[in-house]
């Protein structure tokens, strides 16, 4: 095995973390390098024929020709990419679409070609070289990575969509694939339980020295598995069974498939009659690094993580989409990630100008360190001047090159966990309910809301027609609607990392009173705009609430 791990290492030193590091002293360089890679390999293309890519020779040509964009401006050629057009965004066929939450209540459908894997991957190759050269014995057991299904359905032109995390779990070859604790089969579970069971019932016979789950609440979810299931996991595991309750219809064959290990089972039930629970440190007792978000709104769950996984280190996963991988954290300190030079190219213009027509665009050498940016990508799937609606931070620098950290979506958008969700997908919710249902609606502001766990909060001002069992009934019936508009948001429900909304009615006239606060600070009467969806979870203070329901489920 030794010599496996060595091999790995130094292809992943070659083939990535060496030109990300060379990239780090001449970062201005890089970026025009690989932008001038994209435009010279898709000059043929629709788009690049539109835009005269074939008269671009620096970043500023490319910025005189291109205009800024964001999906709704790009989905006609996307939508073209769908139907099985070639030569369209790119010049290399994509293999699949990845799927995330749009900002117009539709999915966005992002194109991955062999040359956007690539890209992509350079960022994951290089994270993983620097961790196993500061944790050398992480290759000696086993990583748990979960995915998600990369296949839920087909475009038009025939292709799949989904998840890229399954996509690249599907596609591990063979010699890697033996480093990862979980099958790929595993992706293609949905409900929750069952996959956190079937999570635990595949990891725990293995060394796992490495988690790699983006989000911190859930490395917390699966300690709480653990000691939940504790005595069937271990029986299971003895047995060389798998309880066919966590395998829904239709589960790939291979998850209900185990080998009898009892001496293992042996290990963990005397751990379990010493501690009287089992947990992830002690049944993966060389568990060497957590690897998971630690900006944005993650810091919530990053203080509970020490009471389940001890004084294991954290280092962040890195900023990424599925648009694109944006950085590579070096260090487990810290929440910013090193810009991935070699892998997209990058622009970014100061929060404060974002909606200026004279906002400027900056490349990565252009930076200042504790301003904050929105970011736009330009990669090989087809995304070009692509404002993805994310704020980052500068908050230091590797030698010449910019370490950033996510903080916040931008304008329009909330995300407590993940689920991106805009106002215009709470608006259209909000007429589907209204309009089929006939719910006596003044007014309605979605904000969100800490908790145990986090959830939405719906202060609503109703018509007297609306008794509470009303409003319960309009609660349940909002939650199902932006479940619908929102894939991510929905997910995160199903997920239980987001609670089922509160809804508070709040005295007549309150809107009119929060009108006239915001002319009193200012605003012109005719332009005041009360929000339906609000990222201030300061939102409901001062409001008179009279009644409070919540959703069912």
């Amino acid at each position: 095995m030794s010599s496996v791990q060595n091999l790995l290492r130094l292809w992943l030193r070659i083939s990535s973390a060496d030109k990300f590091d060379d990239a780090t002293w001449t970062p201005r360089a890089a970026q025009e390098a690989k932008l001038l890679e994209i435009v010279r390999r898709n000059e043929q293309t629709d788009f690049g024929i539109a835009n005269g890519f074939d008269k671009i020779r620096s970043i500023e040509d490319y910025q005189r020709a291109v205009p800024p964009c964001d999906y709704d401006a790009i989905s006609p050629y996307i939508d073209r990419t769908l139907r099985g057009e070639q030569n369209v965004l790119t010049s290399d066929a994509p293999m699949m679409f990845a799927t995330t939450s749009g900002t117009t209540g539709s999915t966005k459908y992002i194109p991955v070609t062999p040359s956007y894997l690539h890209e992509y991957s350079l960022g994951i190759h290089t994270h993983l070289y620097r961790m196993y050269t500061d944790y050398r014995d992480i290759l000696e057991g086993k990583m748990l990575v979960p995915s998600s299904n990369d296949v839920e359905g087909h475009s038009e032109g025939g292709l799949p969509y989904g998840a890229i995390s399954g996509y690249l779990t599907r596609t591990q070859p063979k010699p890697i694939r033996r480093f990862y604790a979980l099958p790929y089969e595993l992706a293609k579970v949905k409900e929750v339980e069952a996959k956190y069971y079937l999570t635990l019932r595949h990891a725990m016979p293995s060394d796992v020295r490495t988690i790699m789950m983006p989000n911190p609440s859930s490395m917390v979810m699966l300690a709480d598995k653990m000691a939940t299931y504790a005595e069937q996991l271990i029986g299971e595991i003895r047995a060389g069974t798998v309880d066919s309750r966590y395998l829904p219809k239709g589960t790939p064959a291979r998850l209900g498939k185990a080998e009898p290990n009892p001496r293992r089972a042996d290990e963990l039930a005397s751990i379990l009659r010493t501690t009287g629970r089992l947990s992830p440190v002690e049944v993966w007792p060389n568990l060497r690094l957590l690897c998971c978000w630690k900006g944005g709104t993650m810091p919530l769950y990053l203080g509970k993580l020490s009471d389940v996984y001890g004084e294991v280190p954290v280092r962040d996963l890195g900023y990424m989409a599925s648009e694109g991988r944006g950085t590579t954290p070096l260090v487990n300190s810290g929440a910013g990630g090193v810009l991935n030079l070699t892998s997209h190219f990058f622009e970014f213009v100061p929060e404060e100008q974002h909606d200026s027509p004279d906002a400027r665009f900056l490349t990565a050498d252009e930076l200042e360190s504790n301003r904050e940016y929105f970011i736009y990508f330009t990669t090989s799937a087809g995304l070009y001047r692509y404002d993805i609606n994310d704020v980052i931070r500068v908050v230091d620098f590797y030698r010449n090159a910019p370490v950033i950290q996510f903080i916040r979506k931008g304008q329009g958008i909330t995300s407590i966990t993940g689920e991106k969700l805009t106002e215009s997908q709470v608006t259209g919710a909000l007429l589907d309910v209204v309009g089929v249902k006939g719910y006596e609606i003044e007014h309605f502001t979605a904000c969100v809301e800490w908790g145990e766990p986090p959830r939405y909060a719906f202060y609503t001002e109703v018509g007297e027609s609306m008794t509470g069992e009303r409003l319960r009934a309009f609660a349940t019936e909002m939650d199902r609607a932006i479940s619908r508009h929102n894939i991510e948001y929905e997910a995160k429900r199903d997920s239980q990392r987001l609670g089922p909304p509160v809804l508070r009615r709040v005295a007549p006239g309150s809107y009119q009173l929060l009108r006239q606060k915001r002319v009193a600070e200012g605003a012109p009467e005719a332009q005041v705009k009360l929000p339906q969806l609000s990222p201030n979870m300061e939102f409901g203070e001062g409001l008179e609430v009279r009644e409070e329901v919540t959703a069912d489920g």
